[in-house]
């Protein structure tokens, strides 16, 4: 059924081309109807490559309306401002950017000649520059030897009782620990390639109940993968301390590929989890023998973290293209988290509960960072201020864990120095893991303070 939609929005955008003399505002009126992002994609490499620039301006909108959070679409919303002159609005545009705190070369972008050499551009790269600068007091605190790299440890967890990092290999399914006094080395060792475990995708820790639950799965980077197994996964139950196998849980009767990731233990001990190919979120109960269906959301197709309240009754999640939601337990409700759509909520890899607000790990944005969404009453977005950003060991963010008030987590995932079947791409190079931790309330008073003051000055002025 997708795909024929997909096929009749195709015939339908090219039929839009041949009518190369229709008004502009019955193109707009035919570009809102499309919600395919593929589709307008292609609808604005074909308007910019035959410099239509008005219909090019309305295809990035639309996609703009649809992923308001995407930098890349608001740089090509200026762009397309740019091409047609229109300086105000793409200055509009470009400081709205800044001042969210990211940092972008404006100077070097395409098409954007006809907006540059005056004051307001200058001003606008000047704090783009400024943006750039390092903030917080994040700190490594060990390096994996570049010599495991390869075995791409895209999560880790943290053993509070054993005093050590856990760390999960996608390419050889093992599961490895750091301690101060041990050094690195493997804690749990393969499964069967025919039965399984397979590649260790994700970990978490049950100190309370000497639980290690592990999600495994055999894409192509793991090593035991085959045309047999290709497409299965599993939840695996191990002892912590020991690292004994206690059981695994696997979906009955599925004929459609799997992938299980996103693994979040409540504080009442239950396991969540999704499988990426369907954003359908499962659940395994404390002590329960069985995986649970709790709700599919087949509007979010890249979902990257789960998190919960201490209460449970809400469950936080973050796609990497549309931003944070939440769902409401009691009515199974899926809404948006933040509904207005300025800032940028996009490029989100992970995120925590933390003390009634959330923690995210955004390697999404430049300058990637690490944020603090003050919430109040669990579900009503106030505000946010970085915790850390442009660390100079910062390359690729990966995932981390919350421990201690602070965010433990990888400054330089390897995962994209591999190519489409998990091997060594050309020209690249494996670097030392570097794992770095940053307070999660840096200068949180004094930001607080800031944003009250603020409030005053406004009310003082009859501004609220």
């Amino acid at each position: 059924m997708k795909k024929t939609i997909f096929i009749l929005l195709l015939c339908f955008h090219s039929a839009i081309f041949a009518q190369a003399l229709a008004p502009d505002k019955d193109y707009a009126s035919e570009v809102n109807k499309i919600t395919d992002i593929p589709t307008l994609l292609q609808m604005a490499d074909e308007t910019l490559a035959s410099k239509h620039y008005v219909n090019y301006e309305l295809v990035i909108q639309r996609l703009v309306e649809l992923r308001p959070f995407s930098p890349e679409f608001r740089f090509n919303l200026v762009k397309a401002y740019a091409l047609q002159d229109k300086k105000s609005e793409a200055y509009n545009e470009l400081i709205g950017i800044q001042k969210a705190g990211l940092s972008y070369p404006v100077g070097d972008k395409e098409g954007f000649d006809l907006i540059k050499g005056t004051g307001a551009f200058g001003y606008i790269e000047e704090n783009m520059v400024k943006n750039a600068n390092p903030y917080g007091d994040g700190e490594e605190v060990l390096a994996i030897s570049k010599n495991y790299s390869g075995m791409l440890f895209e999560n880790m967890a943290f053993d509070e009782k054993g005093k050590r990092f856990l760390f999960s290999s996608i390419r050889s399914g093992s599961i490895y620990q750091h301690t101060e006094s041990g050094g690195f080395k493997e804690f749990i060792k393969p499964g069967d390639p025919v039965t399984g475990p397979w590649g260790s995708i994700d970990l978490v820790v049950d100190n309370d109940a000497d639980i290690l639950w592990v999600s495994s799965a055999t894409l192509p980077h793991y090593i035991g993968t085959t045309p047999n197994n290709f497409g299965k996964a599993m939840i695996s139950k191990y002892q912590l301390s020991t690292g004994e196998l206690i059981n695994n849980f696997v979906m009955p009767n599925a004929t459609q590929p799997m992938l299980f990731s996103a693994l979040h233990l409540t504080k009442g001990q239950n396991l969540y989890f999704i499988n990426a190919f369907t954003s359908d979120v499962f659940k395994i109960n404390k002590d329960g023998d069985k995986v649970d269906f709790v709700v599919t959301i087949p509007d979010l197709k890249s979902i990257k973290s789960l998190t919960s309240n201490e209460a449970e009754t809400l469950l936080y999640l973050s796609d990497y293209d549309q931003g944070l939601f939440v769902i409401n337990f009691a009515t199974s409700q899926v809404m948006p988290l933040i509904k207005a759509k300025k800032g940028f909520y996009a490029g989100i890899n992970d995120l925590f509960y933390d003390h009634g607000d959330l923690v995210v790990i955004q390697g999404g944005v430049y300058p990637a960072r690490l944020m603090r969404y003050v919430l109040k009453d669990d579900v009503y977005f106030q505000t946010m201020f970085p915790i850390e950003a442009s660390h100079q060991k910062f390359d690729a963010l990966g995932n981390g864990i919350l421990h201690d008030g602070h965010v433990y987590y990888a400054a330089n995932s390897q995962w994209d120095k591999t190519g489409p079947m998990g091997q060594l791409a050309e020209n690249e190079t494996w670097d030392d893991l570097v794992i770095i931790k940053t307070d999660t309330k840096y200068k949180m008073e004094s930001f607080m303070k800031q944003q009250r003051d603020m409030e005053e000055i406004k009310r003082k002025r009859g501004l609220n």
